[in-house]
């Protein structure tokens, strides 16, 4: 089924030729800059370097198509991940053209609009998301936090991310009742999630960014206010879990759920 328009993560995508040199990207020159809306429905991004994919009247993007998939160049296909923060409407034409523009700018024009792009491969797997189970043995859940956008979190390294968003947490109770479980029951596995919205946005709720063993949570002050988590030395688990969790949904009202937020 086609995602539905009010909750699509994207509307705009991007064709690279990577067989040029650097221009208005890093891999190549954006020769393309389309609407979701062009593209057959259910849209599947792997169909979008088909020229016949593009609109009829967009000749000079299906003859390069053309061209380079006979050469057997690979064109790269990116989107522009919806940022906007309203949940109640989406935004109005001023502000997408500025996304854009940031998006395409060698440098973000400001930090609300600093640009990002989504490899094609990720939108699909954020379109395609499923919920899975939680582990029987229970799993922490972090919430993301603080003022980075969201949408960059799925492109950050798993120890860039970890450090940015999970390594010190503040808080009372919460960290401590994690801290007390850790102690009497050995490592568990711990999530980083999205919060989503309840309209538009470009992650839906409990969608898992990070994934990683946690040995215990330690203070880090005499008031017990700010913690540090502590990664448990087992990359084998940590693998496992993120092919099975990473950037699917989980029941975080699960029973065997541990919520360790500012509380």
């Amino acid at each position: 089924m086609p995602t539905p328009t009010a909750s699509a993560p994207w509307r705009i995508f991007l064709l690279i030729d990577p067989s040029t040199r650097p221009t208005n990207h890093p891999l190549g020159m954006i020769f393309y800059v389309g609407l979701r809306d062009e593209l057959p429905q259910p849209v599947d991004l792997r169909e979008a370097t088909e020229p016949q994919a593009l609109p009829a009247e967009e000749t000079p993007a299906r003859e390069r198509l053309e061209r380079l998939n006979s050469e057997g160049i690979r064109v790269l296909v990116e989107v522009i991940p919806e940022q906007w923060q309203e949940s109640a409407r989406p935004p109005g034409l001023p502000r997408v053209v500025g996304t854009l523009c940031a998006t395409l700018h060698p440098a973000p024009l400001n930090v609300r609009h600093a640009g990002v792009r989504w490899p094609g491969a990720l939108a699909q797997k954020v379109e395609s998301a499923r919920e899975v189970p939680v582990p029987d043995g229970g799993v922490i859940i972090r919430r993301h936090q603080g003022s980075v956008p969201v949408a960059t979190l799925p492109l950050l390294d798993p120890d860039d991310l970890f450090e940015q968003q999970v390594e010190f947490v503040e808080g009372r109770n919460s960290p401590r009742e994690v801290s007390n479980r850790l102690a009497d029951g050995g490592p568990l596995p711990l999530f980083l999630v999205a919060e989503g919205r309840t309209e538009r946005g470009v992650l839906p709720s409990n969608f898992v960014l990070g994934a990683w063993m946690i040995e215990r949570i330690e203070p880090v002050d005499e008031e017990r206010l700010r913690w540090r988590v502590v990664r448990a030395d087992d990359g084998e688990t940590e693998g496992a879990l993120r092919r099975r969790y990473l950037h699917h949904l989980v029941d975080a009202g699960d029973p065997a759920v541990l919520r360790l937020r500012k509380a």
